[in-house]
């Protein structure tokens, strides 16, 4: 189909390409609500593991302890993606946060020696608790999970639990256009399907195309 076709097509019926998206539009002023305020905070922690004091190596004595510190750091990001990691900052917190909620709250990565948990949710006192929680739990039960790392690594907070509100997300942003931009879209498929069902004959090129020779036109 040529181009020129297609745009014959769609300013034919104009009306049908621009009613869906503008339809959209009006029915989403009146029903738009706006997305619940979300709230999130990033908590990192430096994980420390002493050197042996006494260690007959021929590097550095520090270097194996940087070494373990890179482990533990991936092993307790590790962990606080676990069912056990939710459960006891649920119970560390009380019984008005469930370990679904922190589950569903937490993600976690590491880089190197640091450990960095998203917390993300609704409700800033849920979370404040939950973090403040998790803290707890990095710092004193990382020996009971790992006991490889004998007494506990040191886990040291550098971030303080400070929730903020969150910046909407892409897809709440694009909500708007991506409903009108559908509409649209519905609009031209429709013009095309009234256009394939159409039996009149508009042009001389639509009836030389079946075979017909044409005498004479009729001016418009």
């Amino acid at each position: 189909m040529e181009l020129r076709l297609i745009l014959k097509i769609l300013l034919r019926r104009w009306w049908l390409v621009l009613v869906p998206p503008v339809l959209v539009a009006f029915i989403t002023v009146f029903t738009y609500q706006a997305p619940a305020t979300a709230y999130a905070t990033t908590l990192r922690f430096a994980v420390g593991y002493p050197p042996e004091a006494n260690l007959a190596s021929l590097y550095d004595r520090k270097y194996p302890a940087w070494l373990a510190s890179e482990y533990i750091a991936g092993g307790l990001s590790d962990w606080a993606k676990t069912g056990d990691f939710a459960q006891a900052v649920a119970d560390d917190a009380g019984a008005s946060i469930t370990a679904a909620e922190v589950a569903g709250s937490i993600t976690s990565d590491h880089l190197r020696s640091i450990v960095v948990l998203y917390l993300n949710g609704g409700d800033a006192a849920k979370l404040t608790a939950i973090g403040t929680s998790a803290i707890r739990v990095l710092q004193t039960r990382n020996s009971q999970v790992f006991p490889q790392n004998g007494d506990g690594a040191t886990v040291t907070a550098l971030d303080s639990v400070s929730i903020g509100a969150a910046p909407p997300s892409l897809r709440n942003r694009l909500d708007i256009p991506i409903r009108i931009a559908l509409g649209l879209a519905f609009g031209v498929a429709l013009a095309f399907i009234i256009h394939y069902f159409d039996p009149r004959v508009r042009e001389r090129s639509e009836l030389e195309a079946l075979g017909f020779d044409i005498v004479g036109e009729i001016p418009k």
